[in-house]
């Protein structure tokens, strides 16, 4: 048996090995691309400055951070302005019309290689530093962020996500309303769904388990919802939570692009779920919300949002200070559901 987990334990370390040397590989010939690709942009644009606006992760980010494209575009108005994204998240600045583009990034080190060799004119970088690559041995430093003294382990107790990561860019604080920007070939293909009207879109689960509440308790709302209220439930996300069979409950779970979760979400009526990538999506679709929250590390009275949900407008921001999400207790989401739904309509 030990030799056997001796055998499994150095078949995973050389696999890492062969992973982080082809990663390497790769992000060097990224890197030289990246940089003739743009070497021949700065000859097109023939003398605009050449702008860039790094965030390149996480969905939640992203959306919150939107108002920085709009902010840079007013200080370059005739800059050409790109956005560094990774691949999973680029519809999320696609489709934006302060940006003349984006450009996809492998990895935080090929980022530092390619700020180095000077091609862009201005960098707004909004990461804090130390975000490393698992496989590279380069720190990213963002000399900005920490002159403010922003961190990892401060950054939520110092203000919203959109109000500290303008700073780490060298910005005044922004407190401006994030924006999705849909493009017209989404709301087809959601229109093409034939989504019930106005439903109650609920999202379960997040990419951290702390920020979760159990699905007994996502299974037991949701029961309730059908049973007190004629309106139709739709569960968003990567994997589903609520196993109900209910003709009024349908899971989107795993059949969504990001802007289409993001449209099935601008139509809801309600959206219920846990501080995500889509709970960014219902702010800034300017979907009424509940919005469960809990301590997250040594964060505990902390508001990731901007615009009309840290003012406040059309959110029930549920928050058991000092516990997490998890011990959220059930009867405060149901509460705060009927005040936004109104009396129960079924008997």
């Amino acid at each position: 048996m030990a030799s056997e987990q001796a055998w499994w334990r150095d078949k995973a370390v050389w696999i890492f090995k062969y992973q982080k040397f082809v990663h390497i590989l790769e992000k060097f010939a990224s890197v030289a691309r990246k940089y003739s690709y743009l070497r021949r942009l700065k000859a097109q644009i023939a003398g605009r400055p050449l702008v860039a606006i790094i965030l390149s992760e996480q969905i939640g980010d992203i959306i919150a951070c939107e108002p920085v494209a709009r902010e840079v575009r007013k200080r370059h108005p005739n800059g050409h302005i790109i956005w560094l994204v990774r691949e999973a998240y680029a519809e999320l600045v696609r489709h934006h019309p302060d940006l003349n583009g984006y450009l996809v990034e492998k990895c935080p080190s090929e980022r530092i290689y390619l700020l180095k060799t000077g091609v862009f004119d201005v960098v707004y970088n909004m990461h804090i530093s130390h975000r490393k690559c698992k496989y590279c041995p380069e720190d990213p430093v963002n000399p900005t962020a920490d002159q403010i003294g922003l961190t990892f382990d401060n950054y939520y107790h110092r203000g919203d996500i959109l109000y500290m990561f303008s700073q780490a860019a060298g910005l005044p604080p922004i407190t401006a309303d994030p924006k999705m920007h849909i493009p017209d070939y989404v709301k087809q293909r959601i229109n093409s769904l034939h989504l019930p009207d106005s439903p109650i879109v609920i999202h379960c689960q997040s990419s951290h388990v702390a920020r979760d509440w159990p699905a007994a308790n996502w299974n037991r709302l949701v029961k309730w919802l059908l049973e007190t209220y004629p309106f139709p439930v739709i569960e968003i996300g990567l994997f589903p939570t609520v196993t109900i069979e209910h003709p009024n409950f349908q899971s989107l779970c795993g059949q969504l692009s990001l802007l289409e979760t993001a449209e099935v979400i601008h139509r809801a009526q309600l959206f219920i779920g846990i501080d995500s990538g889509p709970a960014h999506m219902a702010n800034a679709g300017n979907t009424p919300g509940i919005i469960l929250l809990g301590q997250l590390y040594d964060f505990v009275d902390y508001l990731p949002y901007s615009g009309r949900y840290k003012r406040g407008e059309n959110i029930t921001i549920l928050n058991d200070y000092g516990h997490p999400c998890a011990e959220l207790p059930y009867h405060w989401v149901e509460n705060a559901a009927q005040k936004q739904l109104g009396e129960p309509q079924f008997a």
